[in-house]
């Protein structure tokens, strides 16, 4: 923490990683025109560089920045009004190809937990194995499984399955601050139905998140996840989204 004239003007936090992976997480508040040394500091504290999740063009970002900051990944602007009619109609509009494509939607409450976290561990491995690899996957789904006892929202997370294989799926977690936050994943990115799968299942999740809004958390670096984000009308930033992991060594 750093004070000027009795006055708070930088906080932050490191958190060792649990799970060996190569990275520690670490969290940074910061008045205009500070912050600067506090991440340099919290970046010399420990032998693995550091990420911290910054909004762009906030004095957060900006320390981070001059520190050194190297953006490793981004997350574009992603929170929609679900109840809005326009996202309503864009649902309905394309959950109803679906129903005579040979895509069934389940929701998470008919799989047990070992089976939800069968779905997402090896598309979150795939995910992050450019800028944030596992070191150790066994604790990484020990940490999921904590994280979604408390807090996935099974009847809003949904599965879509194509000849009775699940394709894709949006892990819905929250709501926190009074939104739902949704992850879309490709459980099979090489099955040719997984884009309808994947529409599938983020055009249910939508119908069934009314009436609290979403803030989808999902990577630039994702097409099939990009492709769906750009046509969901009424999107905007919000309180998480847009935002920027940067990492300093």
């Amino acid at each position: 923490m750093d004070e000027v004239d009795a006055r708070v003007v930088a906080a932050g936090v490191r958190r060792p990683a649990q799970t060996k992976a190569t990275q520690d997480s670490a969290e940074l508040w910061c008045a205009p025109g500070h912050g600067t040394q506090l991440v340099r500091d919290l970046a010399s504290a420990g032998e693995r560089p550091i990420v911290i999740r910054v909004i762009p063009g906030t004095p957060a970002a900006t320390a981070v920045e001059a520190a050194g900051g190297r953006v490793i990944q981004s997350v574009p602007a992603a929170y929609v009004p679900s109840a809005h009619p326009a996202v309503q109609a864009w649902a309905e509009q394309h959950l109803a190809p679906s129903r005579t494509e040979g895509v069934h939607i389940d929701t998470g409450d008919r799989y047990s937990l070992d089976d939800l976290l069968d779905m997402w561990m090896t598309p979150y491995l795939r995910m992050h194995e450019d800028w944030a690899p596992t070191g150790d996957v066994e604790a990484t789904r020990q940490a999921f499984a904590r994280r979604f006892a408390q807090d996935l929202d099974v009847r809003r997370t949904t599965v879509a399955v194509i000849g009775g294989q699940p394709v894709a799926a949006v892990f819905t977690v929250g709501p926190f601050d009074g939104t739902l936050m949704p992850v879309l994943i490709q459980i099979d990115d090489r099955h040719p139905g997984r884009k309808r799968a994947a529409t599938a299942a983020v055009a249910t999740m939508l119908i069934r998140a009314t009436p609290i809004p979403v803030e989808f958390d999902g990577h630039a670096d994702e097409p099939v996840y990009m492709n769906i984000l750009h046509r969901i009308p009424e999107r905007s930033s919000g309180n998480r989204t847009p935002m920027n992991l940067t990492e300093v060594s």
